[in-house]
């Protein structure tokens, strides 16, 4: 029988493909590679009491949140990151959600999306999401990677009810806006000076420290998109001073997305609120050269290397 070229490739790269373990890894001869730790990821949950809007099922958030938890803690992870958007709106919509998280015993950080503002004035500065600074930006570090979480809400119009800082947030979207800025929209939100600042001196000492960093912001700032932070193309000249910056995760548009700048990961992950019964989060490893995301429903599966 006389084998085609190509089927005579395809048969010795079968021969020659490496082993792979439980979790998928090469192993070279017996020593199997497994992970450091793992984590999970949740983004634009959005729930509510609420009929269905077009795609966005928000009574469904509820079953399928369980869902995710339920399959995480199986997974052993170590922590969980919400990147925001748990309600859709109205304040005792937050109950019925987070009785949901923190009945899973899982270690869960909180950043906040825009949709976490769509409540009444009053509740504006105490949304009930526990976070270690009132700023909404922290980081914490856990086997010797820095995870940085941004507020992405803090130069918007819909987070405050102090009129300066509203004043000053329609005076820079009217500025994108004329300037023919794609994410100019008033449900985007960006970082102000003092944040970045911040944000700056935790990925120098980030590097002083020889750790890998991890960022998480409910805005992405690439590829370029309608859903960008307002202020992205400050942040993206930041990120090209750094080498140690492993992935950069978002939520805000429920279609996801990926890019990849200065050998960034940018991973935005799918709305859960969408469809009716397709569930969407993410089983993150991080091995010691690569992460392997692990996705469920929409949420699609990758291994990206650092």
């Amino acid at each position: 029988m006389k084998l085609s070229i190509a089927s005579l490739i395809a048969v010795l790269f079968f021969f020659n493909m490496p082993e792979l373990d439980k979790h998928g890894s090469d192993k070279p001869g017996n020593q199997s590679q497994n992970p450091l730790f793992s984590f999970g990821i949740i983004a634009d949950v959005q729930y509510c009491n609420c009929e269905p809007e077009g795609t966005r099922f928000y009574k469904m958030s509820l079953s399928k949140l369980r869902e995710a938890m339920i399959k995480l803690k199986t997974d052993s992870v170590k922590f969980l990151i919400n990147l925001g958007d748990l309600i859709d709106r109205d304040y005792v919509s937050y109950k019925p959600v987070l009785d949901i998280i923190d009945s899973s015993g899982l270690k869960t950080y909180h950043l906040t999306g825009n949709h976490d503002y769509s409540v009444e004035g009053r509740f504006k500065k105490r949304l009930p999401l526990s976070m270690p600074s009132k700023e909404g930006y922290y980081s914490f570090i856990y086997r010797n990677f820095r995870f940085i979480v941004l507020n992405g809400n803090e130069l918007s119009t819909y987070s405050s009810v102090n009129k300066g800082a509203i004043k000053q947030a329609e005076d820079y979207l009217k500025l994108l806006q004329n300037s023919g800025g794609i994410n100019a929209i008033d449900w985007n939100g960006g970082m102000g000076a003092k944040q970045i600042g911040w944000f700056k001196a935790q990925l120098d000492e980030a590097t002083s420290k020889n750790e890998k960093v991890f960022i998480f912001c409910h805005f992405p700032v690439y590829p370029d998109d309608t859903h960008n932070l307002l202020n992205y193309n400050d942040i993206l000249p930041i990120l090209k001073n750094y080498q140690n910056i492993i992935a950069w995760f978002s939520g805000h548009n429920h279609s996801g997305n990926y890019g990849n700048f200065n050998t960034i990961h940018f991973v935005t992950l799918k709305g859960m609120v969408e469809t009716e019964k397709s569930n969407s989060f993410a089983l993150v490893e991080v091995y010691k050269n690569k992460i392997w995301i692990t996705g469920s429903g929409r949420e699609k599966s990758q291994i990206l290397a650092y």
